[in-house]
């Protein structure tokens, strides 16, 4: 998941009198996809030795959906 997300780039263009991010669809069809997939991890037995990382990764996407949302 960390992969892809490098080579997502956030393209912001002006519109009308404020700006929207160019391919906001795609974006947050891969960023609920990785949600999903996230908390999925976190029921998982076989979790303890990432746990760390699944929980950090797990707020770094929920803090990345708040924005796209309030920006939407």
């Amino acid at each position: 998941m960390q992969t892809i997300w490098e080579g997502i780039n956030f393209q912001i263009i002006p519109y009308k009198t404020s700006s929207i991010i160019r391919g906001y669809d795609e974006i947050q069809i891969v960023l609920d996809e990785h949600i999903i997939n996230t908390q999925a991890m976190q029921f998982s037995p076989y979790k303890k030795p990432f746990e760390e990382q699944i929980i950090e990764w797990n707020n770094s996407l929920k803090t990345m959906s708040d924005v796209l949302e309030e920006w939407a």
